[in-house]
């Protein structure tokens, strides 16, 4: 899973500076209003970030890397589970993505947000916030297969 996420990110980090030098265009260009990382749901889509907020027990919100999305994270996208839209993403703590690493699935609308952690606070163990139906499980589990 580490791995996937760095190749991933070093891979998004590569094609993203290669279009700002060939075309020279943002990465938020291409996507108007689409939070370009986890963290910029603060700001840009506060009622999907307090979905994401409610599934966290306080411990966890406590945590920079959960609860403000200090982290090393993966761009978040528009996707489909089950014919519903979500917004996805992941995010690690730095340093430590090995052993420290949370995906979510939030509805395009807000109103519901789930997720899959693994993480020292967790006991190193896959845990599941927020109550995820089957489909929205099968689709943050392939984050954790190596």
């Amino acid at each position: 899973m580490a791995l996937r996420f760095l190749r991933n990110a070093l891979g998004v980090s590569l094609l993203v500076a290669g279009s700002f030098l060939c075309a020279g265009i943002s990465a938020q260009a291409a996507s108007p209003g689409l939070p370009v990382y986890p963290w910029d749901l603060r700001k840009k889509m506060p009622v999907h970030y307090q979905a994401y907020l409610k599934i966290l027990p306080t411990r966890l919100k406590r945590t920079a890397w959960f609860g403000r999305f200090d982290g090393t994270g993966m761009p978040v996208e528009r996707v489909a589970v089950d014919g519903k839209a979500y917004f996805t993403g992941g995010i690690c703590k730095p340093h430590d993505c090995a052993d420290n690493y949370l995906t979510f699935l939030i509805t395009a609308d807000g109103s519901r947000a789930v997720a899959m952690v693994k993480a020292t606070e967790t006991g190193g163990q896959i845990v599941e916030l927020g109550n995820p139906m089957t489909a929205e499980r099968q689709f943050m589990a392939k984050e954790f297969q190596d």
